[in-house]
């Protein structure tokens, strides 16, 4: 073994040895919660104990944590991605994208067995399809039902004078122009019938999916997202005015304004180079109606500001805040409309874009995220004398149990 031979072993195995010590520093010293660039929270250092260590749960926990707080994590997340574009594969059609673990890409052939990737994974999957990102569905017809049973027993325990309302909104799987990739993908309509029909007959129905499938063609998702655009949300309030019998304002007497360079939630889950080569542009429309907007944080701390303002599209909070200001326990907008009617919407963030266009048409607009939320929303509709209740949620409450086990919990 010649001289320079053992200096390169040892360099070598400096190198190794010193970014391991360095990753257990930074793992445990790292304050990082939240990854802007993935829009996630990291994994939290488990808890030591006997039991979990026998299990293995403690080091499958740590893995993950590990891996989530590497020195340089992000930088080697981009880097990474950059790397794919080198590879010299073929202008791939489709490519499916496994969340979770190491991101894993499937580039769709003939050959695959896709219904069989998505069956065997359990991560969050991504069909990456004409430079479009698509969240795909999984039905839970368990968290269905416990949707529809949750939002029976609000309905039983709330006021009688209370309207309460349920608005189901598809996501962009459902409408994936490909019949052979749209079936990787559950059917989210025949999802929200399974729903609708448990629903008590005093939950009155807002048929969003219809309107949205009629407009499917338009510009109603972003492309590196998961939400729907400002557009999208604007068809679904006026199917809800068209359902309680009023007028929906047209769209061109609010001001438009543009947000340029919106990668989102599904570019940085999959960091895939067509999306970030053709980023979104996010359309918004404010109100002109003279209002207050007040944004209530977790720690008690109120904000006032506009509902629909650019000032909030913030990179390290996500472009789509423009809508409300991100997402936030409860909010409440007091309008000058004198009729009585006031309205509480509990919502994912997909409402966010929705509830500007509802200050034409009530006194008070709350809104309450049930995923930060911590009072009671029985109590909140006594005490603020919500005249209409309206559950607006995507899909994801019938793939998983969570947002009905937080309602029922608030109840």
């Amino acid at each position: 073994m010649n001289l320079r031979y053992k200096i390169n072993t040892v360099l070598f195995l400096v190198m190794i040895f010193g970014y391991g010590i360095i990753s257990l520093i930074h793992a445990y010293t790292d304050s990082g919660s939240v990854s802007s660039l993935e829009q996630r929270a990291l994994r939290e250092l488990p808890a030591f104990s006997w039991e979990s260590l026998a299990t293995g749960a403690f080091i499958q926990d740590f893995n993950q944590y590990f891996n989530d707080h590497l020195p340089l994590r992000t930088s080697m997340a981009k880097t990474g991605a950059l790397i794919m574009t080198w590879k010299g594969l073929p202008d791939e059609e489709a490519i499916l994208v496994q969340q979770g673990g190491d991101n894993t890409a499937f580039r769709l052939t003939d050959n695959n067995n896709m219904e069989q990737l998505v069956e065997e994974s359990q991560d969050t999957q991504y069909l990456i399809y004409k430079e479009q990102a698509y969240t795909l569905f999984k039905y839970s017809k368990a968290a269905a039902e416990m949707y529809a049973e949750t939002l029976n027993r609000f309905r039983s325990k709330v006021e009688s004078a209370a309207r309460v309302y349920s608005m189901l909104v598809p996501t962009s799987s459902e409408f994936i122009d490909h019949d052979q990739y749209s079936r990787l993908s559950d059917s989210q309509k025949e999802a929200f019938e399974h729903i609708n029909e448990l629903l008590s007959p005093e939950i009155q129905q807002i048929d969003a999916y219809r309107v949205l499938d009629e407009h499917k063609g338009e510009d109603i998702y972003f492309r590196t997202d998961h939400h729907w655009t400002a557009l999208g949300a604007y068809y679904a309030y006026s199917e809800f005015m068209k359902t309680i019998g009023e007028e929906a304002i047209p769209l061109s007497t609010f001001t438009q304004g543009e947000i340029e360079g919106f990668l989102g939630s599904s570019y940085k889950a999959t960091l895939n180079y067509k999306l970030k080569s053709l980023p979104d542009v996010i359309t918004y429309y404010q109100p002109e109606d003279t209002y207050s907007y007040t944004r209530h944080y977790s720690n008690g701390k109120e904000v006032a500001g506009k509902a629909v303002d650019p000032a909030y599209a913030k990179e390290d909070i996500g472009l789509y805040s423009v809508f409300l200001g991100g997402d936030l326990p409860w909010g409440e907008i007091q309008t000058e409309q004198r009729n009585g009617k006031s309205i509480v919407v509990i919502k994912d963030s997909y409402a966010n874009a929705f509830i500007p266009y509802l200050i034409p048409h009530f006194e008070s607009v709350y809104y309450i995220d049930p995923r930060f939320y911590t009072g009671s929303l029985t109590a909140f509709v006594e005490e603020h004398h919500v005249t209409d209740v309206l559950f607006l949620n995507n899909s994801t409450v019938a793939r998983t149990k969570g947002i009905a086990e937080l309602i029922d919990q608030l109840m």
